[in-house]
């Protein structure tokens, strides 16, 4: 798809940090006031995943956490139900910032996942 910006982010000025056939792990263009924010995005245009993909892609995405929020103690990873680009799967991280942008969002709005730093699922958050 021409016009989706997740189906072409192999291009200069994006940062990968992680890519195979099935996913690319990217930070994200706005953070949004937190230190670090990434995403997994599922290469193939798809809204929706089987399970099998999901947990491939989502354990990719906390492998490459593990990493990037090495700072912290805590990470989250969001529930897409906000998200601006619904036609294309892919799953945000973040680290834990009360001054971030997003943070009322995230808090009041947004279903996410608490991970320790060790990639250990802490609890799931619904709103």
């Amino acid at each position: 798809m021409d016009r989706c910006p997740l189906c072409n982010l192999e291009r200069p000025g994006e940062v990968i940090l992680y890519k195979d056939d099935r996913v690319l792990v990217v930070e994200t263009k706005n953070k949004k006031g937190h230190k670090e924010r990434i995403m997994v995005v599922w290469r193939e245009h798809r809204r929706e995943l089987n399970e099998e993909e999901k947990s491939y892609a989502l354990n990719k995405l906390i492998e490459v956490s593990k990493r990037v929020f090495s700072y912290t103690k805590f990470f989250e990873i969001y529930n897409d139900k906000l998200s601006s680009i619904m036609e294309h799967w892919h799953v945000i991280a973040a680290d834990i910032n009360p001054d971030a942008d997003d943070f009322l969002q995230v808090y009041l709005q947004t279903p996410r996942d608490l991970y320790s730093i060790d990639g250990k699922l802490i609890k799931h958050i619904e709103v």
